[in-house]
């Protein structure tokens, strides 16, 4: 949470690894201080103190594991050498599983067994990848590859070489001193990669072939045969009768991803998605008909009027039974499918430990609404963390939009309320957390559209045409001169799955001077 108050300066019992994706800094550990750069790999050990100072587009993944996940000998070794720069082959495969895994968090026993790989995946790239001994990757071709992939191979050398600043000969160039393969080669890799996503049983093979990229289905059958080794027709039906077999002798049926790794293709994390507006409804019911216009009004009201101090956030049985049944009548498919997911996870835990990082209160009334509003701004405009300025601001709002408006609450009807509050804060935050680390634009499109709904139903506006600056919500065209807000991005909580954590991708950190202390 870029926004949040934590402490950069620290140490923890876990073991931290992280990879630098975009941006430069550099890290302290103990009285040795490292450059920091894309492709860079960093090893923590457990009570390391270590100290970030970041430049303002620094990215990167955290990875926290439990010790018992590393040998006490590759420990050893890690301590020697804690950095490591990764040639580009082997840079964009972690950041690739590293997105892969990420998406699995919200079931366990998936998510453990790939963090416990991740381990032994970034052990090795650290063992091949001895800094002595390895140029380090140029700074144009991490920019080229991540893009290249990002946009679905759909860049040419020349659109890439302008991005990543250098010539486009120069880039071809770099690329096969750095990464070991040609501009060419990393296009068709990427294509194909894109077709085995997209590919499912009965499709039309030359269909999927043009919508991953390929100009024809000569080309596509080319690099398919050269890279998978053997012609796309006899893959098919190969995997075909694998999975016939399999339904024949009574055990699974071919997975939906046929087989092939499915980076792209949305997991179990993105059930949340068609979660985001189902509470909205109710909410909005209970606040009125246009809140968000109340939020923006420049009221006088004061809602400490309301009493709504001390609620019970620990979201009790009978309050999670209250709100299921509430939602049955209306929508009783996605009604069970919330009270499954209240009964797998830990939403009372995972929504204090946000709202505390951000200085609210998960036990006070405004604060839920303050941070849902938010939630709610950030997943329709695909945006970034709001700073403590940005919460402190809207929270303002909110006091005076439910004191000057809102009419007085009794203690079960508040109670109710600030339970359905917490509950659509953290599907909504689950949503966006999920489809910004699948890297899908579509699913992230579909995390915005759910929003939008879903600030129309719960706050009575378009929050699109909302801006957030450090004065709070204004309307579109009349947010403050440059430099009085900030750009916020998407809320990101502390780690918590054993035995290990993956933070995610961490976008525009901020420093102590800025935004307060962190905690990487």
């Amino acid at each position: 949470m870029s926004g949040a108050r934590l402490e950069i300066d620290h140490h923890h019992p876990e073991i931290e690894c992280d990879l630098i994706i975009r941006g430069t800094g550099s890290l302290t550990l103990d009285d040795r201080t490292y450059a920091l750069k894309p492709g860079t790999l960093i090893w923590l050990l457990p009570g390391q103190r270590h100290r970030l100072v970041r430049s303002p587009h620094l990215e990167m993944w955290v990875l926290l594991l439990r010790p018992h996940l590393v040998e006490a000998s590759q420990l050893a070794e890690l301590a020697e050498q804690p950095l490591r720069q990764l040639p580009g082959q082997e840079f964009v495969d972690l950041d690739r599983l590293l997105s892969q895994v990420s998406q699995d968090s919200d079931q366990p026993s998936v998510y453990n067994a790939g963090l416990a790989y991740l381990a032994m995946r970034a052990w090795r790239a650290s063992r091949n990848s001895p800094p002595a001994r390895l140029r380090p990757m140029h700074a144009a071709v991490t920019r080229a590859l991540l893009l290249l992939r990002e946009s679905g191979a759909s860049m040419s050398l020349s659109e890439l070489s302008q991005a990543a600043g250098v010539a486009a000969p120069y880039l071809s160039r770099l690329l096969v001193e750095h990464s070991g393969r040609s501009f060419l080669e990393w296009r068709n890799r990427i294509r194909l990669d894109r077709f085995m996503q997209a590919y499912r049983p009965g499709a039309n093979l030359l269909n999927v072939a043009l919508e991953a990229g390929f100009g024809s289905y000569a080309r596509f059958h080319d690099v398919f045969s050269e890279l998978v080794g053997c012609a796309p027709s006899d893959w098919v039906r190969r995997a075909e009768q694998k999975g016939a077999a399999a339904e024949e002798e009574g055990g699974a049926a071919l997975p939906a991803d046929f087989g092939m790794p499915a980076a792209g293709t949305l997991s179990a994390r993105q059930g949340w998605t068609h979660l985001v507006p189902l509470i909205g409804p109710l909410i909005g019911e209970r606040l009125g008909p246009g809140f968000l216009d109340r939020l923006l009004a420049d009221g006088r009201g004061d809602a400490r009027a309301l009493n709504l101090e001390r609620l019970d956030a620990s979201l009790p049985a009978a309050e999670r039974k209250r709100l299921i049944a509430s939602l049955r009548t209306g929508e009783p498919a996605g009604a069970e499918d919330l009270a499954g997911l209240l009964e797998a996870h830990d939403f009372p835990g995972t929504y204090a430990g946000i709202l505390k990082a951000f200085e609210l209160s998960p036990s006070r009334f405004a604060d839920a609404i303050t941070a849902l509003a938010l939630a709610i701004w950030v997943a329709a405009n695909r945006g970034s963390d709001p700073g403590l300025g940005h919460v402190e601001a809207v929270g303002r709002q909110t006091w005076k939009a439910l004191g000057g408006v809102m009419p007085r609450l009794d203690a079960r009807a508040a109670q109710e309320l600030h339970s359905a509050l917490i509950c659509q804060f953290v599907v909504t935050y689950r949503a966006l957390q999920a489809a910004r680390a699948s890297g899908d634009p579509r699913a992230q499109e579909e995390v915005s559209a759910a929003a939008r709904r879903l600030g129309q139903a719960a706050l009575g506006g378009d929050v699109t045409r909302v801006v957030l600056t450090d004065r709070g919500f204004l309307r579109r065209g009349k947010e403050p001169a440059a430099g009085d807000g900030d750009r916020p991005s998407a809320m990101r909580e502390p780690s918590e799955s054993p035995p290990g954590s993956l933070e995610g991708r961490r976008a525009d950190r901020q420093g102590e001077t800025r935004r307060g202390k962190e905690r990487r």
